[in-house]
């Protein structure tokens, strides 16, 4: 094992009470893990499917946004065309309706993009929780005490080789080519 590899945390009476002396080994090693979950997820199967299954959702959505953008093109371009002969009544009649359809496919699009995230949300679930029971996996099989994942976000900086990465062994552990893209 490296030598940044492994802390050793010992008790320090002046910061612990004599309650947690009394729980704790004398000295206990510490051994920090990283993966990169960026590298290991396009490599599961599961993921590829959810990115496919997200296409065709995305593409679902295209085609109902297009047609009625379609279907308001088609009805402003008969406005447009039959404006000067149209009574005043009517006249108001159609410009609402035009102002309707361009408010509802406004609307249409903003609730397709939450939608989506919530369907990526939901269907990563069970992608990441899969995920995160290999790495489990893996840090306990190497004595890993502690695994940060360096893509998501929170662990800013790690001093290399103060932490054991794992990418390669959770990846290995999901039976999975490392090569496959």
């Amino acid at each position: 094992m490296a030598w940044g590899q492994m802390l050793t945390a010992q008790n320090e009476t002046d910061t612990l009470s004599d309650t947690q002396i009394g729980t704790l080994p004398k000295t206990q090693a510490i051994i920090i893990g990283q993966i990169s979950s960026n590298s290991i997820l396009p490599h599961m199967p599961q993921y590829k499917a959810v990115q496919q299954n997200m296409k065709t959702l995305k593409e679902q959505y295209e085609a109902e946004a297009k047609k009625s953008e379609n279907d308001f093109q088609r009805k402003f371009e008969e406005f447009m065309q039959g404006q000067k002969e149209f009574p005043q009544t009517i006249l108001e009649k159609r410009q609402n309706e035009l102002q309707a359809m361009l408010e509802t496919n406004a609307t249409f699009r903003i609730k397709v993009q939450a939608l989506l995230a919530d369907a990526e949300k939901a269907m990563m679930a069970d992608v990441r929780s899969e995920m995160n029971d290999v790495i489990a996996t893996v840090a306990k099989e190497r004595g890993v005490s502690i695994v940060f994942d360096i893509d998501g976000g929170s662990v800013p900086f790690i001093v290399n080789g103060l932490a054991m990465d794992l990418t390669d062994a959770v990846i290995q552990q999901l039976g999975i080519e490392e090569n496959a893209e």
